[in-house]
């Protein structure tokens, strides 16, 4: 980490920036257990979503508290409760169910979950007292969680936040993540159906609206699993080479 940022992050820490929140342990984890963050999950546990999205977006969740936990520079500016909201909602738009209050077929899946997170925070009597700039934040991290080299220039509760979903998909020795903390993250909340989900979950996308991956980073899927699926013609590149 940069100098600069460094010495940000220890201004911030001065400044003590983040309230204090009640907090409750899960899978060994030290989280906070606020209203707000108990709705999250209730929600989610409750919702169409597939269980192997519940299940990482909550791994996540832990990861990115145990971050928190191991820095104390960075636990003091990043705010515990919007960064458990930001990981927890962060797949709503995963939601595959014909009738899902999140999911559109005119956007990015990323997109669907900033707008669902952003939707249940300012809904919520808890969300209500954000400041605008945190529920910004909290959409930004959603709607740039395929982006990470552009996420990792952005706030603390950004490139925070992206970190615990990192490691899910990454394992043990990322973030100062050990196999410790991954092995009792997953004893509890398996991890077995994590890349298969995920992989059907990006053909689907690709199948049921296409025009959402076309020149993003899940047009692969489309081009390698789905028949029928051609990108060609929808890519910034097809339009600008019109030109020369």
């Amino acid at each position: 980490m940069k100098a600069a940022v460094l010495l940000s992050l220890v201004a911030a820490a001065a400044a003590g920036c983040t309230p204090n929140y009640p907090t409750t342990t899960i899978a060994g984890i030290e989280v906070v257990d606020t209203q707000l963050v108990r709705d999250a999950l209730s929600m989610i546990k409750n919702s169409g979503l597939n269980d192997y999205v519940v299940k990482h977006q909550i791994r996540s969740w832990l990861y990115g508290a145990q971050q928190l936990n191991n820095n104390a520079t960075l636990k003091s500016i990043v705010d515990p409760e919007a960064q458990a909201i930001t990981i927890l909602l962060h797949d709503l738009g995963w939601d595959q169910s014909p009738d899902s209050p999140w999911t559109t077929k005119e956007d990015r899946f990323e997109v669907d979950s900033a707008n669902a997170a952003r939707n249940f925070v300012l809904s919520h009597p808890g969300g209500k007292k954000w400041s605008k700039t945190k529920v910004q934040q909290m959409w930004d991290a959603i709607a740039l969680q395929g982006a990470y080299g552009l996420a990792s220039k952005k706030e603390p509760l950004v490139w925070g936040s992206i970190q615990g979903i990192a490691v899910d998909y990454r394992g043990a020795g990322v973030f100062g993540i050990n196999q410790t903390i991954i092995d009792q993250v997953t004893k509890e909340f398996p991890d077995d159906d994590l890349l298969t989900g995920t992989n059907e979950t990006f053909k689907w996308f690709c199948e049921y609206k296409p025009e959402t991956t076309y020149d993003t980073w899940v047009e692969g899927w489309g081009t390698y699993f789905v028949p029928g699926y051609n990108p060609t013609g929808h890519r910034q590149v097809d339009q600008f080479r019109t030109v020369f």
